[in-house]
Order: structure tokens, then sequence, then C-alpha cells
């Protein structure tokens, strides 16, 4: 049984983990979470300011979310194929089918669980995965398909992963011997689960209410873990040197963001400043603010105490914008979505273009790797809990290229082709074989079009006959497969 110091120990890297964690989730969130955060830059002097200055700057200044549209741009593209599995014999298997109709006993399929687990990943760095199972015995299969007790999957953030630990074993490979997770929290208990190789522990713990210190043990439960090893997966798009840290793929883009968001609140500030000039006057002129205001000035007084207004030069909000539109550049290229997103500015060429959609492709494929193997590491510890074996014809496939033409384009491309002037049957059919492609999406259509295509092709020839330049002999042809075949020989036409 752990002590309360050793409960509340945390790994080394926890608290830079979850401090990134946080900042880059409230970036992705944004709204009122990223106000909570306060990530415009204080002024001088301006939290002395009466009315509480900074918090109504914060109130006034909208946040232009670059981090979330980057993540739904990539989710978009590796979802548009959902990934395909091939599972054999387990099809037949009424537990296998709620598993993957409901993976987190929470109402999500295997698809929506993956989906969120890759936008948290990709945001906060990782995300831990749990495939556990109750741990109510049942007699039969048939009882506990009655009951749905089955294994499940959960996600954990990891602001609440507070400790782990891997070693390496006797084949080399390093293995999860031990980590320490936060199930839950309220003003009053803080729940733990430690899990161990053997052994899984949970700690009930009580808190000051006030203070939100631990106070004590206060219930502490353990049981056998009859896996024999610890059924978390790690899933992380991009891996650092420390086991357990994931990076997230949108840290600049969220300080980007933070950048531009400074910006805004500048340029709010100018406007505000421009609209409303700070009036100088000595203390003895009488003034009333609004428009048809009144300036009352003593006669007597100096010339050089005249009243006058100070109000910014326009061309500042100028550069502002200019260096706001720099910023949103630099979001593009860092996440190669310059093809997708660019609006404004010089024209990408097509060389250019090419090879941004190369980049990005290559990125989002390393992603759906990680997804691929995610995915097959949480079949297998599930498959363990219900003591199945993996069958041999287990199989299932990400997509691992996303394409990322523009149809549009390219089907003006393909019409203008087709009324170049070239007179050629095969050309004109290779032409349509590609219209047809781009405009049908379903392949089992796009075969039943193509084959009809070749059946009117053969129904329409004309039979005549062709001349073997060798023999000189007639031949009599009847198909055009036999024409193009006849052709490549060197057969001519009958008469010429």
């Amino acid at each position: 049984m752990l002590t309360l110091e050793q409960i509340q120990h945390t790994h080394p890297n926890y608290q830079a983990v979850a401090e990134q964690a946080n900042y880059h989730y409230k970036s992705y969130v944004g709204g009122e979470l990223y106000k909570s955060g306060s990530y415009l830059t204080q002024y001088i002097g301006e939290n002395q300011a009466p009315g509480n200055q900074y918090a109504k700057r914060i109130n006034s200044t909208p946040l232009d979310n670059h981090v979330q549209t980057t993540v739904d741009i990539y989710r978009s593209f590796l979802f548009r194929t959902l990934p395909k599995r091939e599972i054999g014999p387990l099809i037949n298997n009424p537990l296998v089918e709620q598993w993957m109709s409901n993976t987190d006993q929470e109402g999500q399929s295997m698809d929506s669980f993956l989906k969120n687990a890759s936008d948290l990943a990709m945001v906060q760095g990782s995300t831990w995965i749990l495939v556990d199972k109750p741990a109510y015995r049942v007699e039969t299969e048939a009882e506990a398909i009655a009951m749905g007790i089955r294994a499940y999957a959960v996600q954990y953030t990891p602001q609440n992963v507070l400790d782990w630990y891997y070693e390496r074993n006797v084949a080399g490979k390093m293995e999860l011997r031990y980590i320490k997770v936060r199930e839950s929290e309220n003003d009053e208990y803080v729940t733990f689960t430690c899990w161990h190789r053997d052994t899984v522990e949970k700690y009930k713990v009580s808190k000051d209410g006030l203070t939100g210190s631990y106070i004590g043990v206060i219930e502490h439960e353990e049981y056998e873990n009859p896996l024999g090893y610890i059924p978390f997966v790690f899933h992380a798009p991009l891996h650092s040197p420390v086991k357990g840290v994931g990076i997230s793929i949108i840290a600049d883009v969220a300080n980007q963001q933070k950048f531009i968001y400074n910006c805004t609140s500048e340029i709010e500030q100018h406007l505000r400043i421009a609209s409303h000039p700070t009036l100088v006057k000595p203390m003895s002129t009488d003034a009333v603010a609004g428009a048809g205001a009144i300036l009352n000035l003593d006669e007597s007084i100096d010339p050089g105490l005249k009243p006058y207004l100070l109000s910014p030069s326009l061309s500042t909000t100028d550069s502002i914008l200019k260096t706001i539109d720099k910023a949103v550049e630099a979001i593009q290229r860092m996440t190669h979505t310059s093809a997708i997103q660019s609006t404004w500015g010089t024209p990408m060429s097509g060389v250019a273009l090419q090879t941004e959609r190369q980049l990005l492709n290559a990125k989002l494929s390393d992603i759906s790797d990680t997804l691929r193997e995610t995915e097959l590491a949480m079949w297998s510890i599930w498959l363990d809990w219900q003591a199945l074996n993996m069958p041999e014809d287990f199989h299932i496939d990400y997509p691992d290229t996303f394409d990322m033409r523009d149809e549009h384009l390219e089907l003006d491309f393909l019409m203008k082709t087709r009324s170049s002037g070239v007179n050629n049957s095969e050309f004109d059919k290779e032409i349509s074989r590609q219209i047809v492609a781009l405009a049908v999406d379903d392949v089992d259509i796009q075969a039943k079009i193509l084959n009809d295509m070749e059946t009117e092709s053969e129904e329409d020839f004309e039979i005549h006959t062709m001349t073997d330049p060798r023999t000189g002999k007639n031949v009599i042809v009847r198909s055009q497969a036999e024409h193009l075949a006849l052709m490549d020989q060197g057969f001519t036409h009958g008469g010429e």
C-alpha cells in the first residue's frame, strides 16, 4: 500500500507535460477557456488601473482559432475514408460486435473513439488508452453477452497520468511496468488507480475543501491483474526521446495563434484610441466629452497651454494587419495547408502546389500509421481479456495516401483535351475512362459504367476486312479489340 506522499509523487516530466497540454488544449477549444488562460501581454501598470482594464481587454479581444482549423483539416483527410477491418471468424462473435459499435461503453464506435483519440493526441501530444474489463466473474459466454460484461476502452489525457515507468524486458523491448492515473476528483475526494504487472490498486483520498490539499487515504482496494502486463496503449503522433511523452504537432501553431491574438488586441486598442483621442488640457479648462461637446477656454490662459488632441497614426493599424497576414501565412507553411487555405497573395505555381500536397500527404500518412498501430494494440489487449486468439487473417487497413487532387480543375482539363481535335477512338475512350474515375466515387459503379462502355463500343463496331501485308490475304475483323491487335501487326484496311 502506498503512503500519501507516494500517491502525490509524479513523474519528473509530468509538470512540464501537463502545463503544455493545458495550454495546447485551451488553444484548441478557444472561447471562454482560452480567455481564462490570460494569454494577452499585460501593459505596465494595467493591473493597477481602475475597473480591471486587463480583464476588459481580454473580453473585447476575439480569437482567430487556427489550431482548431488545422486539426479539423487533418481530421477531414485522415477519416475521409474510414479504416477497413478484416477480422475473420471474430465477426460472428456478439461481444466483438459490441466492442466495435460501443468501444468505450459510452456509445462511441471504434471509428469515433479513435477520431477523438487522434484529435486529443494531435493537440496535447499524446493520449493514454486503457483497455480494461469489469472484475465481475461470469460462468458462461452467454451470461457475459446477456450482462454486457466485456473489455472496453478508456482515454486518459496527459494531465491525468501522473506517473509511469518503463523497463526493458529480457528481449530488449521497453515494457510499461507501472502507471498511476487520476480517475476522478471533486471538492471532497480524489480517486487514483495504480497498475502493476500483477496487481491493480485503487485509492480514495480525502481533500481539504478550502486549500485542495490531500488529507489522507480513506479507502484502499487491491485486485489481481490476470493479464500479467499493464493494458495501456500510449498513442502519440510524434514521440519524444522520453518514453511516455509525446510532442504536440500544433505547438508552433498555438504560439503563432497567441501572437495573432495579441496583435488583434493592439488593433482593437488602436481603433478605440483613434475613435476617442486623448484630450490634453490645463486643469482650469472645462470640457465635456461626446459629439457636439463644448470646451470653455479662459481668455487669460497662456497661448502655449492651448488644449490639443493626441491621436495615433492610421498607418500603425495597416502595419499590424500586414504582420497578422504574415503570421497566418507562416501557419499555413508549417502545417502544409497553403494549397488548401491560401486565398490571397501571389498564387502558388503548379510545382509548388504539388510539393505542398506531397508534404501534407507524408505528414498525414505518418499520423495514419500511428493510428493503425494503436488500434492493433487495442485489439491485442481486448482479445487477451476475452481469452480469444488473434485470427491469422486478421487485418486492419488505414489509408496511407491522401490524394488532394483538384478534381474540378482536372475535369476541366480533360474536357478541353477531348475537344482539342485529336481524332482517335482509343484517345476518346481513355479520356472517358478518366472522367468516369473522377466523377464516380463508387468502385462497383465505376466498373459497371466502364464495362457498358466497352460493350457499346463492340456493338457499334462496323465489321470490315483488313489485309495481311505479308501474304496479301484479307481477314474479316469483327471487334475493336481484334482491329487494334491487327493494326499492331502491320495489317492495313482492305483496299489500301
